[in-house]
């Protein structure tokens, strides 16, 4: 409830107010009567008389408040403060009115039936020709629907902020779980390429041990080989295990370590030497670091045995590089005898123009002084694209 005075009838406030009243009405002709007829509600108190009494209310102020005209006469003007009424509001009324300036402010309000309106109140002092404050006049706008809608609006807010933070944190502990399920992955690749380098590099030294049985030349040839395309793809496993890149390999690494690698064919033969220039930070697929290191076995390998025949001494270079963007290109060249001795028809150059095929890369050879081998191709492409051409046999 609000703080409404009952049995004001007969009161020396009522009784004051009620002259003050008829005395407005006969002084204060038509302003009064559109004061009384005005839809904003109005109150006008009388400062000279003992707790500064109402005087005057229109009928909107009494339509907003609930009590008839003759009720409100001679309440103090805090009547409608109840117990949610903000102190803070009525302190900032009480100063403007002591220092004589007008105030606007938000405030709550009590009706006679107990129920509450949020009220916009304008208050403003008035005073004499001598400067002394005579009345208080005060004009109040329900602002309860722009209140109850400001209300509303901060709870939504305050609901998405929650929505938010939920989200938020559901976000945050799926983002942990995957992190976590990504360095398992990690931890798995790791292990797993370290176990197929593992089970390759036994493969191929049971290759290799088989191939020193052989009495036939030939098949010795061929267990050697079949054992080198297997250390080529261990090389690579090896790498993987090593990698901070994925399952990405870094080319001037593995070109390099497989050039080392296979100086093993030229062991005890200073006639040829095998170097290897490659080009810093250039990133392929593991899917093309497979084949692509057994083609490059097969190129040094049959440079070896074939380029420099008899006591014909040479280099056999190999680079690696970025041709354009989104393109590698590594080329392997030797300034041995040709094309004449090249085994172009063999089983060795057969598999090279198959894994070429199989990366979506171009292969040229030019014979002209010893042999160059150029392979071509995209480093995200781990598959020939639709309708690619097939590679050049040169």
């Amino acid at each position: 409830m609000n703080e409404f005075q009952e049995g004001m009838q007969g009161t020396p406030a009522r009784t004051a107010s009620e002259q003050e009243l008829e005395t407005v009405r006969v002084r204060g002709g038509v302003f009064v009567e559109a004061v009384r007829v005005t839809r904003m509600p109005m109150v006008v108190t009388d400062a000279t008389l003992p707790g500064n009494p109402i005087t005057f209310v229109n009928p909107a102020f009494a339509h907003l408040s609930g009590y008839s005209p003759e009720e409100l006469l001679g309440q103090h003007p805090h009547f409608m403060n109840g117990p949610k009424t903000e102190p803070e509001a009525i302190a900032e009324y009480e100063a403007a009115m002591r220092e004589g300036r007008d105030v606007t402010l938000e405030i709550l309000q009590y009706r006679k039936d107990g129920s509450t309106f949020q009220s916009m109140l304008f208050a403003t002092p008035l005073d004499d020709d001598q400067g002394r404050v005579t009345n208080h006049f005060m004009s109040y706008l329900d602002i309860s629907r722009r209140y109850e809608a400001e209300e509303a609006l901060r709870a939504l807010n305050a609901e998405l902020e929650q929505r938010v933070e939920e989200r938020t944190r559901t976000l945050e502990a799926a983002n942990a779980a995957l992190k976590k399920a990504d360095a398992e992955r990690e931890m798995l690749l790791v292990e797993v390429n370290h176990r197929a380098k593992n089970s390759l590099s036994v493969g191929a030294s049971l290759l290799q041990l088989q191939g020193r049985r052989q009495a036939d030349p030939q098949t010795k040839v061929l267990f050697v080989e079949s054992a080198d395309r297997l250390s080529a793809m261990a090389r690579v496993h090896d790498m993987l295990s090593r990698s901070e890149q994925g399952q990405r390999v870094d080319v001037a690494t593995y070109v390099s370590e497989l050039c080392e690698a296979l100086k093993s064919l030229t062991a005890g033969d200073e006639r040829i030497s095998l170097r290897a220039r490659t080009e810093e930070d250039v990133l392929i697929d593991a899917d093309v670091a497979f084949p692509l290191g057994i083609v490059l076995t097969e190129l040094i390998t049959n440079a070896v045995k074939y380029a420099f025949p008899g006591d014909r001494s040479g280099i056999i270079a190999v680079q690696a590089k970025r041709s354009g963007p989104g393109r590698v290109e590594i080329v392997v060249r030797d300034n041995g005898i040709g094309m004449t001795n090249y085994r172009e028809g063999s089983l060795g150059y057969g598999l090279i123009r198959s894994l070429v095929k199989q990366i979506g890369g171009e292969l040229e050879i030019q014979g002209d002084a010893g042999v160059t081998v150029t392979i071509a191709f995209s480093d995200a492409s781990r598959f020939p694209p639709p309708g690619g051409r097939e590679p050049a046999a040169g």
